[in-house]
């Protein structure tokens, strides 16, 4: 029985054929899987498989192919030389296929232990961008609460009426607050830009050594009294607490003070204290002059009595009574100065012209015959009128006292300047300025007392300061002293004008 070759041929090119496009298409879809999923290794597999059966498929095909052509056309011979390559090519794709699935396990493992890492990495990842988003928010809120906390600590150091200062270690200071300016007198610029030293606050050197000594020694001070002197001179008392500010780890030590004035509270106890001195004073003394008033003048009535019997005789006791006469008087008027001090005078009040007082009173010191050589100046305040409530002729004596003081400060040939006007709070002001050589400072609070004085004897019964005092408190005002910058004394006397002393009344 004889079988046709062709149908054989036609089913082996029919496959050959099929089976190269099925390897294409395989290769094809395994390629487009591996492009939608990279990181999966199993695709890479395929991929692989099927490019080695691709080349299988090719490689067989176009053997078989080739052999039907051959045995066609008696060529055998030809293909018997071929037949070799083709089936290592074949047997190469078979041993590919081998290797890469014997190896797929291993890849398989690694490739389960990348995607594992790749999750963990990828669930950190979402981890940290949590994190850092809720850092970042931390971040906000505490930079707000710092910004905030620090705007608070900012308002309380700008807005505290107590003076707050920092200093470095060597004491020059860094920072101070507004209140600081004030009490000081010195600009911001002298005392932080400039770097003040502390030291130049004190008005006692040896004060500042020994504060400093004890704030190294404890590392703080509380609440000291000192004082502190002014670019113009003037003392202020202040209360003193400070201490040692380490900061941060390998941060430069810092000195902080806060700084209470007390300047006006100092002052009020000196007025108490001066007031209920002057006050037992003034009743003692006036018990005592009048007790002395009158063997005074008993013995003044007699004494003239005789000087005027014996008028035109020689008398060989007349330069006696006459010195017992002089003394007398003196007497008299030492008497007269405890009657005034002790506010038994005149009590009719009205309404006083300072600036014509003052005028007055320059004006009768002038034509003294002991201050002609003294150059007494006036600087009236002309643009309004300075009118206040009380004695006018008890204000002329206080204005006398204080120019008859300040032309024997300046030794009767210095100047003297007068000055009147008002301040911010609308209260009468008359200074009275001398180039003389000042008061000392341990005097300063002992001048309105009375009988206290700093002259020679027999100029001065040191009553004229304690008078003036008791006379301008009564007033409802108030006197000061001090020194000036340049050289000499200044008084101030501060009254109430007369408009706002009736509405207080």
């Amino acid at each position: 029985m004889t079988v046709t070759y062709l149908p054989m041929l036609l089913v082996d090119v029919a496959g050959s054929v099929t089976m190269i496009v099925f390897a294409f298409m395989s290769l094809n879809r395994a390629s487009g899987l591996k492009e939608k999923h990279p990181e999966n290794i199993l695709f890479l597999y395929l991929v692989w498989i099927c490019a080695a059966f691709t080349i299988f498929a090719v490689s067989r095909s176009f053997g078989h192919l080739l052999k039907q052509m051959l045995i066609l056309s008696d060529n055998t011979d030809i293909w018997a030389q071929i037949s070799p390559y083709s089936g290592s090519i074949n047997t190469i794709s078979f041993m590919v296929v081998g290797l890469i699935t014997l190896f797929f396990k291993q890849s398989w493992q690694i490739n389960t232990e990348l995607l594992s890492s790749r999750k963990n990495l990828e669930e950190t990842r979402v981890k940290l961008i949590d994190l850092n988003q809720t850092l970042e928010q931390k971040v906000v809120e505490r930079t707000e609460m710092l910004t905030s906390s620090e705007h608070k600590c900012r308002r309380i150091f700008e807005q505290s009426l107590d003076t707050i200062l920092v200093t470095d270690d060597n004491w020059r200071i860094l920072e101070t607050n507004p209140a600081g300016v004030d009490l000081t007198g010195y600009s911001r610029n002298k005392l932080v830009i400039g770097g003040m030293h502390m030291e130049s606050l004190f008005a006692d050197k040896a004060e500042w050594d020994r504060i400093s000594r004890i704030i190294e020694t404890k590392e703080y001070i509380l609440n000291e009294e000192i004082e502190f002197i002014k670019p113009d001179g003037s003392v202020q008392h202040v209360i003193l607490t400070g201490g040692i500010d380490y900061g941060a780890f390998g941060c430069e030590r810092r000195f902080h003070f806060i700084i209470k004035n007390i300047n006006e509270k100092k002052e009020m106890e000196k007025q108490i204290a001066q007031a209920d001195k002057l006050a037992a004073l003034g009743e003692l003394s006036a018990g005592v002059a009048h007790e002395i008033n009158n063997p005074l003048g008993i013995i003044m009535g007699h004494t003239q009595l005789i000087l005027k019997q014996e008028a035109g005789n020689e008398f060989k006791y007349f330069e006696d009574l006459k010195t017992i006469e002089k003394h007398v008087k003196n007497c008299r008027t030492v008497v007269a100065d405890l009657l005034a001090f002790s506010r038994k005078g005149s009590t009719e009040h009205g309404v006083m012209d300072i600036n014509r007082i003052v005028k007055d009173v320059a004006g009768f010191v002038r034509n003294h015959s002991d201050f002609r050589d003294v150059e007494i100046t006036l600087d009236i305040d002309g643009e309004q009128s300075l009118e206040a409530m009380g004695n006018e002729q008890e204000l002329r004596q206080v204005f006398i006292n204080l120019l008859i003081n300040a032309c024997h400060a300046v030794e009767k040939s210095g100047a003297v300047h007068i000055s009147t006007g008002t301040d911010h709070e609308g209260r009468l002001l008359v200074h009275v300025r001398d180039n003389g050589c000042g008061i000392r400072r341990r005097d300063l609070d002992r001048i309105f007392d009375p009988f206290f004085t700093t002259k020679p004897g027999g100029q001065g019964t040191g009553l004229g300061l304690s008078v003036s005092y008791g006379i301008v408190k009564h007033f409802g005002g108030t006197i000061t002293a001090g020194n000036r910058k340049e050289a000499g004394a200044k008084f101030t006397v501060s009254l109430p004008a007369a408009e706002k002393q009736t509405e207080a009344q």
